[in-house]
């Protein structure tokens, strides 16, 4: 009898998830209206927006390199840059205007060359002086030229062929042969070399 009563008991109790079934059912197991957090559906919708702009961006609108276009135009940049790194120094030429020498002026600063050489060039404790008569590697524009370019890796001169363009590689090497050469500025260390006029 008491048993009777308990089974009752659970008849008349209502299951909770009652008021969240669907109404779905299938092989007597029922589905819950059991829906995803608010910020799951917040990444997904942020997910489905940003894929309808990324497909604008790159596609439809043509605004973005795709991988081919971002490739070639890499590769133009690169092959720019190698003919320029690889252009005989033979074509290049002492500069002499004002406007190259001071933008000489600005890629020596620019490239913290005086860390080596000092700020008017009268060299220090790492790099020889270049501004007197005496060069350890020769004084003509092509040798100064080639040894900005190329550097000297055991006398501790550094290349700058991938840093710097040719052209401004000469305009360097015209202000150290223009306005540091012959400069005589205080404090210049001993020299260097053999005389080169």
């Amino acid at each position: 009898m008491g048993s009777d009563t308990s089974n009752e008991k659970l008849k008349d109790k209502k299951d909770p998830h009652d008021e969240v079934m669907t109404g779905h059912e299938y092989d007597g197991i029922g589905e819950l209206d059991n829906p995803p957090p608010r910020w799951i559906m917040a990444l997904f919708y942020l997910t489905i927006g940003i894929s309808i702009l990324y497909g604008a961006y790159y596609f439809w609108l043509d605004i973005g390199e795709n991988q081919d276009q971002q490739y070639l135009t890499k590769s133009a940049k690169h092959d720019e840059i190698y003919k320029q790194a690889n252009t005989p120094t033979a074509e290049m030429k002492l500069l002499t205007d004002e406007g190259s020498i001071a933008e000489g002026k600005a890629i020596f600063t620019e490239m913290a060359c005086s860390a080596c050489h000092g700020l008017n060039g009268e060299g220090n404790a790492i790099g020889p002086n270049l501004t007197d008569e005496y060069w350890i590697n020769g004084c003509s524009f092509t040798n100064v030229h080639d040894m900005i370019k190329n550097g000297n890796s055991i006398k501790g001169m550094t290349a700058f062929k991938d840093r710097l363009t040719e052209e401004k590689i000469a305009k360097v090497a015209s202000y150290v042969l223009v306005s540091l050469k012959g400069s005589n500025p205080p404090n210049a260390k001993a020299p260097q070399g053999v005389i080169c006029k």
